[in-house]
């Protein structure tokens, strides 16, 4: 089978709730609804570490970030996988390996200099930049020249290439929420909040329409997978201490996740196996023909999107440092529960079947509730012990001590009256 061309569209700091296609009701994004029909859609995918770096870390390594040491946004420095990680070997040299052009267009986030991995390196840039170039009113919109120039690189491409892999990293939605006025008209006067988070949402989505009709008039569509996700998602500083994004609530871990590939994946199909962004390299390099390292924590999603029978586990552990009291985090999430313990601070529980909002903190109530009475349910504090032994468990599986430390917080914590 000749190895497909592979697209990685990744938004910063988009919410899975966002998208049409994930439920909202008043977003417009036409394009990535889609790329939803046509392809496969994660209903449950989150990152490891709701932060730029660390996530991008973890997913060109697919290891999680204490094992590849970038656990904090990077500035100033050439290329932190060549000094700052611990891990080095990333993605891209796997794709380099099986053949693959790769270029890379917009927000990088993990040095300042253009790495030796990629061969394409345009309209590329780190965190800190404004969404304009050439100012606010009479600029021009950061992801539509990005974008530009990922349509002159697809067009330049000549029968016979080499496959490529091309990353286009957007830097909307993240804040300042802006995009061109246009896009604007669904959102204000609405009673919407954030709207410029949405006018950037639905720019993005213009842009990757605009993508997409460049394949097609290049007669490549039908030869390119596309996968669509994002580092993380958004607060609204919404939660406690005015957090924004460095917490375990659903809104800053929980992220899209679309994948089309015309012909050899099913039209439609919607997973609900849990994924993260430590699945994302395996899923590439399987994509691209490649054999998954034994390195790697994540394992390939590429089985789950075929509709194949494939054992997966049912949590997802993810790590996290918050912004202003510097907790030191892990969290476990099941389908229905989510334990998020702290090394140096108080653990939270919260029954996501009843509270999907996470507003009812379970952890600190009495140890005897009614969850003992009604329908012969275990306690609160019986979950938490559970699920603070299964943290340990998924901690240790990818050797992370701290993790296993943490659990024993909330064990110890468990054993006060």
């Amino acid at each position: 089978m000749t190895k497909p061309n592979i697209i990685l569209i990744m938004a910063d700091q988009q919410r899975a709730d966002s998208l049409a296609c994930y439920g909202n009701m008043f977003t417009v994004t036409p394009h990535l609804d889609r790329l939803a029909r046509g392809g496969v859609r994660f209903t449950r995918a989150f990152t490891n570490w709701p932060v730029c770096t660390p996530a991008r870390g973890t997913m060109w390594t697919g290891v999680y970030p204490h094992a590849h040491g970038l656990i904090e946004n990077v500035y100033g420095i050439p290329d932190a996988f060549q000094s700052v990680a611990k891990v080095r070997t990333t993605l891209f040299h796997h794709l380099k390996r099986l053949g693959y052009v790769t270029a890379h267009f917009g927000k990088w986030h993990l040095g300042e200099a253009k790495p030796d991995y990629f061969d394409v390196w345009e309209a590329s840039f780190n965190s800190r930049v404004h969404h304009w170039v050439g100012g606010l009113d009479s600029g021009k919109y950061r992801p539509e020249l990005q974008t530009d120039r990922a349509i002159e690189f697809l067009r330049g491409r000549k029968p016979g290439d080499a496959p490529f892999l091309i990353v286009q990293g957007f830097y909307p939605p993240h804040d300042p929420y802006t995009a061109p006025q246009r896009f604007y008209a669904p959102y204000r006067g609405r009673g919407i909040h954030c709207a410029g988070y949405y006018a950037a949402v639905t720019a993005l989505d213009h842009e990757v329409g605009r993508l997409l009709a460049a394949l097609e008039d290049t007669q490549q569509a039908d030869d390119t997978a596309i996968l669509y996700f994002a580092d993380h998602g958004d607060t609204f500083f919404y939660r406690e201490d005015g957090e924004h994004k460095f917490v375990c609530f659903e809104e800053a871990i929980l992220i899209p996740f679309l994948m089309t590939w015309p012909k050899h994946l099913p039209e439609g199909r919607v997973v609900s196996q849990p994924i993260t962004l430590a699945d994302l390299l395996p899923t590439v390099v399987q994509l691209a023909g490649g054999t998954v390292p034994e390195s790697a924590h994540g394992r390939s999603a590429l089985g789950l999107a075929r509709g194949e029978a494939v054992a997966w586990p049912d949590h997802v552990y993810i790590q996290n440092t918050t912004h202003k009291r510097r907790l030191q985090q892990r969290c476990y999430r099941t389908e229905r529960w989510k334990l998020i313990a702290s090394l140096n601070g108080p653990h939270s529980l919260y029954d996501l079947a009843r509270d999907p909002e996470e507003e009812l903190d379970l952890f600190e109530l009495p140890r005897e509730d009614e969850y003992s009475r009604f329908k012969n349910e275990p306690s609160h504090a019986v979950v938490a012990r559970d699920y603070a032994h299964k943290l340990q468990e998924a901690a240790a599986a990818i050797d992370d001590r701290q993790g296993i430390a943490i659990g024993d917080q909330v064990i110890a914590s468990l054993a006060r009256p």
